[in-house]
């Protein structure tokens, strides 16, 4: 019996039999691929000393269903044999092929066969050329050739080949041209009485403060003239040094203490004193100043602008800290305070405005809200912004501790696809990278952080953040980026002496008045 039914199914069979075909040898060069791809895998973890046991690991991977790729381990270019012939001896992803001497020699080795100061390092890998040696010398990280001198390396942001009071700088993107990374000399910027300039990252730091240093270290001139982070028991650091953690550590801070509400104190121990500044009564205990300390949920611990006279026919010199919302914030009736135009104690697509406030977030998810001009403006478009700037997140919240904030900012326009969060400055030093925070108008960065021009920000009681202008002949223009605001008592506000801490203070002329009738007639 023939049916027609059947006759069309088998036509429709031999139409479908090539492209079967073409599936099946399509999976067949799959599974291919992936065996020796197996096998390459585990050759190179024979090579780098697994066992036995890691191979059959690898081997007994299989291929995920699906379009879902299976992970592997990708071997350096310098584990092909053909390029490098060590790669095939025992160990070969740690050896190097050295041509003039047609030896192997161990990877990133300091000295013979190069010179002292150079290690021996991979070949990168060049599309153009296939004849490049397996290996090179090149400067170990941290240092850079000097056309002063002769296949020498030196330390870079330290004297090196230069003269007293420079310092050898990176030149950019030297290593991508000629294979090998070059510097320069350069001269340090100068910072205001008191400050130290940092080359790394081209800003000026408080003497004997932490700074950028690590814990341990304060900041110091060497010998040389140049930013050093050191510590030892004598010279100027004898007074800042902890003999229990052979350390050095600020004063009136926390430091090397471990007993809680004990700061580090001159003389190397740790106490608290009623009389410090940092005492908090409540707790009879002492916290640094300008940290949470004991304080609630966005407040800082710091001595209030306004000094009063304290109470009981007494005057109070150095006034005591107090629990102060931050800067950005604004306290609610939980006790705590939250930063402005986040969503804080508000409810859902919500956002703080004020103090007793919240508002619907009615910029939507693409939009900012600049509090000046009441409304939103798009991410990346100019906006309210001048020339050459966009509208930006405001990179100075943090998320994880404030929550999202719908503020928005002017910035470089590099800060929406730079993710070192670093921008080219504009004008004829094109090359001149500029911190984001130096980049936005009326923000300047000190001790790693970004305050607003004419608030507090790290100033003493009193004082507040000034922008430093130096006087030419035809106008009036901004110091070097380095040095682009000092603090200075605020309108109203005198000087006096300088606290424990060694920081100068402000105070208002009534409190002025009562401390010299204090010292005239006790």
């Amino acid at each position: 019996l023939s049916f027609p039914w059947k006759s069309a199914l088998d036509a429709k069979s031999e139409s479908n039999r090539p492209a079967e075909i073409f599936e099946n040898s399509r999976i067949s060069c799959k599974r291919s691929t992936m065996t020796r791809r197996k096998l390459l895998i585990c050759w190179a973890a024979l090579q780098a000393g697994s066992t036995m046991i890691t191979c059959l690991l690898l081997l007994l991977t299989t291929s995920q269903p699906g379009n879902q790729v299976a992970a592997g381990i990708v071997p350096p270019p310098w584990s092909d044999p053909a390029t490098n012939p060590c790669a095939s001896m025992s160990g070969g992803w740690q050896l190097l092929y050295w041509t003039p001497l047609k030896k192997c020699f161990k990877i990133f080795t300091l000295g013979y066969p190069c010179p002292d100061t150079m290690e021996l390092s991979p070949t990168p890998s060049n599309a153009k050329r296939k004849d490049l040696p397996a290996a090179e010398c090149r400067c170990p990280p941290g240092t850079a050739l000097s056309p002063l001198t002769s296949s020498v390396c030196h330390k870079l942001y330290e004297r090196g080949p230069c003269q007293r009071t420079e310092y050898f700088h990176p030149l950019p993107d030297q290593a991508r041209r000629t294979g090998n990374r070059w510097g320069t000399c350069k001269r340090p910027l100068q910072c205001v009485d008191g400050m130290i300039f940092w080359p790394r990252d081209n800003k000026c730091y408080a003497r004997h403060r932490r700074g950028p240093c690590s814990r341990g270290k304060l900041l110091v001139r060497n010998e040389e003239g140049l930013a050093e982070c050191r510590c030892e028991d004598a010279g100027e650091l004898a007074l800042y040094y902890s003999p229990a953690e052979d350390s050095c550590h600020e004063h009136y801070t926390k430091g090397p203490c471990s007993t809680p509400g004990h700061i580090f104190m001159p003389g190397g121990r740790c106490d608290c004193q009623q009389h410090l500044p940092q005492y908090y009564v409540p707790q009879q205990m002492c916290f640094e100043l300008d940290t949470p300390g004991p304080c609630p949920p966005g407040h800082i611990f710091r001595i209030p602008d306004n000094t009063e006279v304290a109470t009981g026919g007494s005057l109070q010199l150095f006034p005591r800290a107090k629990c102060l919302c931050k800067e950005g914030y604004v306290p609610w009736a939980d006790g705590n305070c939250y930063r402005l135009y986040t969503r804080g104690p508000c409810g859902a697509n919500e956002f703080l405005v004020n103090a007793t406030s919240c508002v619907h977030n009615f910029c939507g998810k693409s939009r900012l809200y600049f509090p000046a001009e009441d409304s939103c403006y798009r991410i990346g478009s100019q906006g309210p912004c001048s020339l050459y700037q966009v509208v930006i997140f405001d990179f100075t919240a943090r998320p994880s501790l404030d929550g999202i904030s719908f503020n928005g900012m002017c910035g470089c326009a590099g800060v929406l696809t730079n993710l070192d969060q670093h921008c080219s400055g504009l004008g004829s030093d094109t090359d001149k990278e500029q911190n984001i925070c130096e980049s936005t108008p009326g923000m300047v960065e000190s001790n790693g952080q970004c305050h607003k021009l004419y608030t507090r920000g790290p100033c003493g009681a009193g004082q507040w953040l000034q922008p430093l202008k130096t006087h030419s002949q035809t106008n009036t223009e901004t110091l070097a980026y380095a040095s682009r605001a000092k603090c200075v008592c605020r309108p109203g506000y005198t000087p006096t002496e300088a606290d424990q801490r060694g920081q100068s203070n402000c105070s208002a002329r009534s409190v002025s008045l009562a401390r010299w009738l204090l010292d005239i007639f006790g």
